[in-house]
């Protein structure tokens, strides 16, 4: 009986977790990203076919990350990586 009462008392006294963003503004970073790499690959390539071609990237994935759609983090790494970003502070620098 001790059990239970301790099991219900910790479900009802358990405080929320805090969510730092709401989603609406994960969605806005996310196009915020998608907009960098887009100037940074332009830089490079005007054609994201041609480049995502050239760097062994899949176009598709390219293009979500471009539109702000979310991809995994290691197609998103790799991404970067290929934009010559080893170091992921200086890519985020800013944001």
């Amino acid at each position: 009986m001790l059990c239970i009462f301790l099991i219900l008392y910790q479900k009802n006294n358990m405080k929320p977790k805090k969510v730092p963003e709401s989603y609406q503004e994960v969605d806005q970073k996310l196009i915020q990203i998608g907009e960098k790499v887009r100037q940074i690959r332009k830089e490079r390539s005007p054609n994201y076919e041609d480049f995502a071609r050239e760097k062994n990237i899949n176009k598709v994935t390219l293009n979500r990350i471009e539109r702000g759609i979310s991809v995994s983090t290691k197609q998103f790494i790799s991404v970067l990586h290929k934009l010559g970003f080893t170091e992921l502070e200086f890519f985020f620098k800013g944001l």
